[in-house]
């Protein structure tokens, strides 16, 4: 039924609107997905099944998205070919169907995609009614080096697929649909879309790294955008660069997109993560499996956690990803709940600052525009009059150690 790049006729899309984002700011269609919106990445996936959003009711149907749902062209075409003449909902099977309902963070089974046969109104009881299709999602697993004692075994499993179909309202949703949709982003648009274009990329990968190793061939593979500049000195791995980004002296960045403006300062790392546009890491931070929203900033620590738009983290705080022989667990609709996997960083809301020093424990959401400050090492005030020689900070205060106040 359905011919990838082919306008469908009498085929239309809408969106349904999504619960209130949780952790995250403005509207679900400006959340920021690999290289683009959220609302691009949907009306790419949809123009590459060949629907097109439409206020006209169809004559054949509707295909019903809600705003803050993540998929890919195939997902709409894997579901497009089986759908027929009754109400359809999709949900990925295998691996990923399991990854994906952890991803949901126990939420109702709610549709994310859906086919509404024959036109006519959309409505919650025609969507509560509709028939389930489990997708084939077509997935490879991958295995993924863990600490045994947080784990119970050595490697972890994780499913790699094409078709992906996840909520994004929550910031540890987003972030997951960030991971899980960029080793296929990075493969598609440093490798190539078809067979011919993988085969003269990769080829020409192993002439210059002379090895076949796949590690070592991947390393060369990258898209760098107009007027980057690069230091001579950074290693960059694997990577997707907007226009004008900066790499400094001495950084590392691997397997990350950057989207335009970002910057990489001297001696930082960033490795595999998304940068939003104008987002930045500084001198010495480091930011792993992360999410930087537009203009947001990090100078510290941060590992599975999200930085809201214009957020910022200073030197020396860390944003922690895990509790000593515990499942972090992350607040969702006014629940706790367990994170996938078990691991959930730290997410820091927009605009929100964190200033150097500040440690903020794993699974915990930061409201936007706060300012927190170490207030066990910032001193304040300094008296006039000094009668000792050894202080600490207590307080925001200068306290003599010998006196009862610094014991």
């Amino acid at each position: 039924m359905v011919i990838l790049g082919k306008e469908l006729e009498g085929v239309s899309a809408t969106r349904l609107p999504a619960p209130p984002l949780d952790g995250l700011s403005g509207a679900p269609g400006g959340l920021p997905l690999l290289q683009l919106t959220l609302a691009e990445q949907q009306e790419r996936a949809l123009m590459e099944a060949g629907v097109r959003f439409g206020d006209a009711p169809p004559s054949r149907g509707w295909v019903v998205v809600r705003e803050d749902a993540y998929f890919t062209g195939k997902t709409v075409a894997a579901f497009l070919e089986q759908v027929g003449d009754e109400d359809a909902v999709a949900q990925l099977g295998g691996r990923s169907g399991g990854l994906a309902a952890d991803i949901g963070l126990s939420a109702p089974d709610e549709p994310l995609l859906a086919w509404l046969a024959g036109g006519g109104e959309v409505t919650d009881a025609r969507l509560a009614a509709a028939r389930r299709i489990e997708l084939d999602p077509e997935e490879r697993l991958i295995e993924l080096p863990v600490p045994a004692d947080q784990f119970g075994a050595d490697v972890l499993e994780l499913p790699l697929t094409e078709r992906l179909l996840l909520p994004c309202g929550h910031w540890l949703q987003l972030l997951w649909a960030n991971l899980l949709g960029m080793v296929p982003f990075l493969w598609r648009t440093l490798a190539g879309r078809n067979v011919a274009e993988v085969v003269w990329t990769i080829g020409l990968a192993v002439l210059r790294t002379g090895s076949t190793r796949p590690e070592r061939v991947a390393a060369r593979l990258g898209r760098r955008g107009k007027g980057c500049k690069i230091h001579p000195s950074a290693v960059v791995e694997g990577c997707w660069l907007g226009d004008g980004v900066e790499i400094g002296a001495s950084a590392v960045v691997r397997g990350c997109v950057l989207g335009d403006g970002a910057v990489v300062e001297d001696l930082a790392m960033a490795e595999f993560s998304v940068l939003a546009p104008g987002a930045r890491v500084q001198r010495q931070a480091m930011l792993k499996f992360s999410l930087a929203c537009a203009r947001a900033s990090l100078g510290g620590v941060m590992q599975l956690g999200v930085l809201g738009e214009g957020a910022a983290v200073k030197r020396a705080s860390q944003m922690m990803d895990m509790t000593f022989g515990q499942q972090v667990r992350v607040r969702h609709r006014g629940a706790l709940v367990a994170a996938p996997l078990g691991l959930a960083g730290v997410c820091v809301g927009a605009r929100t600052l964190i200033g150097a020093g500040v440690q903020v424990a794993a699974g915990r959401t930061v409201p936007p525009d706060l300012h927190i400050v170490a207030d066990a090492n910032l001193v304040v005030r300094i008296p006039e009059t000094i009668d000792a020689k050894r202080y600490t900070p207590r307080g925001g205060l200068l306290v003599p150690l010998d006196s009862k106040e610094a014991t």
